[in-house]
């Protein structure tokens, strides 16, 4: 839906709309606009914008969601499982549950078709799940089996007592090689899908470490010692090593500039088999709330970073 302002001028952009939209309550609305499926002149706006003549508003629905999980069986490569949890290794590409546009082939979908023990706690879209990752992110998520099993797990993330490593590829030599990247995040004001480094956000914490340094591009080890959306990406990118693929934040083609031919063939070689942002959630730690040991769950690099590794490593001493 697209609107043209031609009166009205001063009115509330949530209210405005909420009298043009039958079928969409002005609480509706107000979601929408936060979500960012409202703009105003192409950019994210705020419900209590006051809108101004000739401004163009567009509105996008998302397409509704299904109102439970339909099982489906997908293969799952199961890295732990007790009575209690289950840890998966997500491969990238996959949606962890149900959204806008993303109703079949999710994690939860395989997740109910292998078994019927998962918690209800985060309600009939995600039963299990504790924790989750982006869809082009690969690595360990874990859902629990039980209701109390969930709460006592989440308890553990919120007090920040699970350990999280995770892998990835940069753009270019991290310096230092090692660190602590200790910037608060919040949600972007222009676009709302996307976060930023931000005095009013919330505190957020990454330490890294530089595993091998291949000139154009390096593999790092990262622990998140917080858990915000977007975490490792908004980082790496604020401090000019962006995730190599990450088109969102910074990981694009742009670094390939100033660069010696070699060079950019070889970032160029690496970005052919690059099909989104190279990062992987390695392993987890925790202490078990039922078993009181502590338990380790690794997933394996994908085959993509195996491949990318390759290429990196032959190119970087034939140079």
């Amino acid at each position: 839906m697209r609107f043209v302002i031609n009166d009205d001028f001063g009115k509330r952009l949530d209210v405005y709309l909420s009298e043009r939209i039958d079928e969409l309550s002005r609480s509706k609305i107000y979601n929408l606009i936060r979500e960012g499926n409202i703009l105003v002149n192409s950019l994210a706006s705020k419900p209590g914008y006051n809108i101004k003549q000739n401004d163009i508003i567009e509105v996008t629905l998302p397409e509704p969601t299904p109102s439970e999980i339909i099982g489906e069986e997908i293969p799952l490569s199961i890295l732990y499982e007790d009575e209690y949890y289950i840890a998966v290794d997500k491969p990238a590409g996959m949606v962890v549950h149900p959204g806008a546009g993303h109703f079949f082939g999710t994690l939860v979908s395989a997740l109910v078709s292998y078994t019927s023990d998962l918690s209800s706690v985060g309600g009939k879209l995600r039963p299990g799940l504790v924790h989750r990752l982006d869809k082009d992110t690969s690595g360990i998520v874990v859902a629990a089996k039980t209701d109390e099993a969930h709460w006592k797990l989440s308890k553990l993330f919120a007090e920040r007592s699970v350990f999280k490593e995770y892998r990835a590829f940069v753009w270019g030599s991290p310096k230092p090689e090692s660190g602590i990247i200790n910037a608060s995040i919040g949600r972007s004001s222009k676009n709302r899908k996307k976060f930023i480094v931000s005095d009013s956000g919330r505190e957020a914490r990454t330490r890294y470490r530089t595993i091998s340094n291949f000139g154009i591009m390096s593999l790092i080890e990262l622990i998140l010692e917080t858990g915000r959306t977007h975490q490792a990406r908004v980082h790496l990118g604020f401090i000019g090593y962006p995730i190599v693929g990450d088109l969102i934040y910074g990981g694009g083609l742009r670094h390939l500039r100033c660069l010696r031919k070699k060079e950019v063939d070889l970032g160029k070689l690496v970005l052919s088999k690059v099909e989104r942002q190279m990062l992987h959630a390695y392993r987890i730690r925790f202490c078990h709330p039922f078993k009181d040991k502590n338990v380790e769950i690794e997933a394996p690099l994908p085959e993509d970073f195996i491949s990318v590794e390759s290429i990196l490593r032959t190119g970087y001493y034939q140079q």
